[in-house]
């Protein structure tokens, strides 16, 4: 990320952001890399279950095909394949 776009990130002001950073006290999901190994803590709140994290995951489905210039089933196609044959372990299951 160049040094611009991450100013940008820290400061609010990057594309959509809002006029000033926000606070994360609620999150509903974290996912990160440490060491080399993704993280993922969920944080669900009072009365969610798997089907409101389902939504969650469509969302993000639709964020990144936008993120990244593609249609959502091109994503969708990648989560297929993982699906079938993981490629990765659950490091961190909440």
């Amino acid at each position: 990320m160049n040094a611009k776009r991450l100013h940008d990130l820290l400061s609010g002001t990057s594309a959509g952001a809002s006029d000033k950073p926000i606070m994360i006290n609620e999150p509903l999901l974290v996912m990160f890399e440490h060491e080399g190994r993704v993280i993922c803590h969920i944080h669900p709140p009072k009365g969610y279950n798997h089907k409101h994290y389902g939504v969650l995951v469509c969302d993000l489905v639709r964020h990144l095909a936008r993120a990244f210039k593609v249609e959502d089933d091109e994503v969708w196609k990648w989560i297929d394949a993982e699906r079938s044959e993981p490629t990765s372990d659950i490091i961190q299951p909440s």
